[in-house]
């Protein structure tokens, strides 16, 4: 019967959706406890290294900056390196 095989094809469809938000609230919340320490680690290093003061705003703007140059050097290193 066709009614019951929709049944069970939604159930694990369901199923697999389910896992898939589970692991992605998982994930996300992983990436929000890193973002606290990367982000700081940046900030001592670029207020070192530009002798500004850590609470200041250009402090905030230029780590911002210095961390999306490095998540993008990082990009292209992986997509270099994971290439088929």
């Amino acid at each position: 019967m066709q009614i019951f095989s929709k049944k069970r094809s939604f159930k694990k469809e369901f199923r697999r959706q389910l896992r898939m938000a589970i692991m992605a609230a998982i994930g996300f919340t992983i990436a929000f406890a890193w973002k606290e320490a990367i982000f700081n680690t940046f900030q001592s290093f670029v207020s070192r290294f530009l002798d500004i003061p850590t609470g200041h705003y250009l402090s905030q703007t230029y780590t911002a900056i210095a961390m999306t140059l490095a998540g993008v050097f990082i990009i292209f290193l992986t997509s270099k390196l994971l290439r088929e």
